[in-house]
């Protein structure tokens, strides 16, 4: 057995990062993890027996297997719970300008927005907000994962339900990954150009191979620029620079060693949106922005790390991942929205600029086996992850109660009937920092876990798990609130009895946290949010395996919620405070199906229901009580290819205040929309044309609303055509 190289580098690892300094705090509890982790090394020594787990070729005589979402090595079929792949050809034929334009083929997952520009939002199974992971990997705070760049993603990934057990923090919904793109067994080499009706052009490579006779070192580079114009009343285009570099170097048979990294770089428009009226529809044409048309954002992600996988013997495999991320954005000095008058409909806009620059260190080591005890084959998985990340804050803001401010620190008012946007946003230097922001802040965050699959027969597979949080806060300036330090156990439980070769039953409780950074009124941080889920269901496949289906129902409860602190009186510390008292549920069914109907006729097909009620007894806000999609895409021929889709999104709720008094008894809804979209691809040898149709009928809707009539509600975009011509030499 070849535990040598392994020991070694956790050895090594050990003494190194015992003296990391980040931001000048040692990384103590990470020789913990690291101790941990070196006793799990000698599991391997349980089992002697003949391999069960199918090996994967990656390249050459490599055949270390890849970690699933699940941390381990199960296949998404074996997982005893509701998961959804989105794969690289659905992504090719759909071919999303967005992320959310993507998401909306996995069932009960709807678009919430992008905070101003700042994060891509979603509501899972009626919650707000599921973490968003690149390669499981969560980035803190505003700007991390912000329109990622879909072509380097090799599949997106959706796992359902409330699970802090893999990754820690997380929503009670469920939680999205996009894997991205790492070394092929084969070189290859793609050269396309992407130009839209907006119009926009973007041309892009993906190129990639061995190095040197052995071919035991692959390299691959993914890379693009983009203009885009937009569709809304913007003065500047919307730019990208992205570039992602990968390196893997089979170091033996069982030992594999990939670097990866990603560059981007937006110079983007600041979008904040449009208004609705009380009755959820459009006031103003969908192009016109309530900001100024020359307002810009900046933003960068800037990631880097590597994956190490070794094969032990044949039962035992470890997996030790580790991201350097550098993430953040710059607001230009703008006229931010607050507000709309109903019946004037004058906008209320103040001077304001804001900025954000994130660091963050993030290490995941794995250890996963599959061995049998008294006959019971047992595949475990443990796992520990540190964290930390420390955010730099700044905001500009003027005080509004100051009756000398200057008049380029007032408000600046907008008739939305006939708008006039000769006031230009003022200087930032002559925009005072607003107080009251955390302007910086330390967060680390250690979390170990430990995870059985247990088969009591070949038809009957019990999972249990539990993982313990360790989370402290510092706020190192510029915040009156306390830090924080607490500790969370989250446990998870699942069944799964396979009625025959392609038909499963599965029933799981799991349950989740979050940190609440939310104040009390004597400005000390709330306990954190916890969820708890059941789920039941069916999965499995049909025609002969070519046609998968899942088939899931589920009762989730959310609580420690933040809500306003009734108790607050104008003389406390904060006398905004909060209480960690609201309740959310969620209940609901879906159906996914995906796969070939024969073998030149593909299918996606996804529909949910959810019932929701939050703290103040209406619906989550965003959470659509059913959502609807279908995909299908079918080959002509050997050179044509077409295809379309429909997406429907139920009735959402955008805000419980319409009225913005302080009392959630006016709710407002967005209504009921359908679009259509299709595409046509034609092949011929090493060239590919392909154009898709998006929002075929040219409907007028709303994508999404976060909480308001004002701000963050972002209309849907119109009809637009996308042609992309594609070279890749054989």
């Amino acid at each position: 057995m070849d535990f040598g190289l392994a020991k070694v580098l956790a050895f090594l690892a050990v003494r190194s990062c015992g003296g990391i300094v980040f931001r000048g705090c040692v990384v103590n509890k990470l020789k913990l993890a690291f101790a941990l982790y070196l006793v799990c090394l000698s599991l391997p020594n349980l089992a002697e027996e003949e391999r069960i787990i199918e090996e994967v070729e990656v390249f050459g005589e490599q055949t270390v297997k890849d970690t699933s979402i699940g941390r381990n090595l199960l296949d998404v079929g074996e997982m005893g719970r509701s998961v959804q792949i989105i794969d690289a050809q659905l992504i090719e034929e759909i071919k999303p300008v967005a992320i959310e334009d993507i998401l909306s083929l996995s069932s009960n997952l709807s678009y919430l927005g992008d905070n101003d520009g700042r994060e891509n939002t979603f509501v899972l199974r009626g919650f707000q907000e599921p973490p968003v992971l690149r390669d499981g990997f969560r980035v803190e705070s505003f700007g991390g994962i912000t329109d990622p760049e879909l072509y380097n993603i090799e599949r997106i990934e959706v796992l359902k339900g409330p699970d802090s057990i893999l990754y820690g923090e997380s929503n009670p919904g469920g939680l999205i990954n996009l894997r991205l793109k790492r070394p092929l067994s084969e070189d290859h080499a793609e050269f396309a150009i992407e130009a839209g009706s907006n119009p926009s052009v973007s041309p892009r490579f993906d190129i990639g191979g061995g190095l040197g006779d052995a071919q035991s070192t692959r390299y691959r580079l993914v890379g693009l620029y983009s203009q885009d114009e937009g569709w809304r009343d913007f003065d500047n285009d919307n730019k990208r620079v992205f570039l992602a570099p990968s390196l893997s170097w089979a170091v033996s048979d069982n030992t594999l060693f990939t670097v990866i990294a990603e560059l981007t770089e937006d110079d983007f428009q600041a979008d904040f949106g449009t208004a609705i009226n009380l009755q959820g529809e459009l006031i103003a044409p969908p192009e016109q922005v309530n900001n100024h048309p020359l307002d810009t954002v900046e933003r960068h992600s800037r990631s880097a790390g590597f994956d190490l996988s070794h094969e032990f013997n044949e039962r035992w495999q470890a997996d030790t991942r580790f991201r350097v991320i550098d993430s953040g954005f710059d607001y230009s000095a703008l006229l931010l929205p607050f507000g709309l008058d109903q019946e004037s409909l004058q906008y209320f806009r103040v001077p304001a600029q804001q900025g954000q620059d994130n660091e963050e260190i993030a290490l995941q080591l794995n250890l996963n086996g599959d061995f049998t005890i008294v006959e019971l084959r047992n595949r475990l998985s443990v796992g520990v992850d540190y964290r930390e990340s420390t955010t730099e804050n700044s905001t500009r803001f003027p005080d509004l109660s100051d009756p000398n401010a200057p008049d380029f620190l007032q408000p600046a008012f907008l008739d939305w009937q006939n708008p006039d946007y000769s006031r230009l946003p003022t200087d930032e230097s002559l925009i005072p920092f607003a107080s009251g922001f955390y302007t910086n802040e330390d967060i680390t965050r250690l979390g170990l876990f430990l995870q059985n699959h247990l088969n009591f027969t070949e038809q009957f597979m019990l999972s249990l798990g539990a993982r313990f949080d360790d989370v402290e806060r510092d706020p190192l300036s510029g915040s009156s609130s306390s830090a924080q330090d607490y500790d969370n156990t989250s446990a998870q439980l699942g069944l799964r009895y396979d009625i025959n070769d392609a038909t499963s039953l599965f029933a799981n409780y799991s349950e989740s946290f979050s940190p609440n950074f939310e104040l009390d009124k004597n400005n000390n941080v709330l306990d954190p949010e916890t969820g708890d889920g059941y789920e039941i269901g069916i999965k499995g496949s049909v025609l002969g395996g070519q046609l998968a289906y899942s088939v899931a129902a589920f009762d989730i409860e959310k609580t420690n919620v933040s809500i306003a602190d009734v108790t607050a009186l104008p003389t406390d510390p904060n006398p905004f405070g909060s209480v960690a008292l609201g309740e959310q549920t969620s209940e609901g069914v879906e159906i996914d199906i995906n796969g070939l109907l024969t073998d030149d006729w593909r299918i996606n097909f996804a529909v949910g229901y959810s019932n929701t009620e939050a703290e103040n007894g209406y619906e989550i806000v965003g959470a659509a009580d059913v959502t609807g999609s279908l995909w299908s895409a079918y080959q002509l021929s050997d050179r044509w290819r077409a295809g379309g889709g429909i997406e429907y999104v139920g009735e959402r709720l955008a805000t419980a205040d319409g009225n913005e008094d302080g009392s959630p008894s006016d709710p407002v809804y967005l209504d009921t929309h359908f679009v259509i979209n299709a595409f046509v691809g034609y092949q011929a040898d090493a060239w590919q044309y392909q154009l898709n149709i998006t929002n075929l009928t040219d409907e007028e809707y709303i994508d999404a609303a976060w909480g308001g009539l004002s701000r963050s509600v972002h209309p849907g975009a119109p009809l637009q055509a996308l042609f992309s011509v594609t070279y890749a030499p054989k």
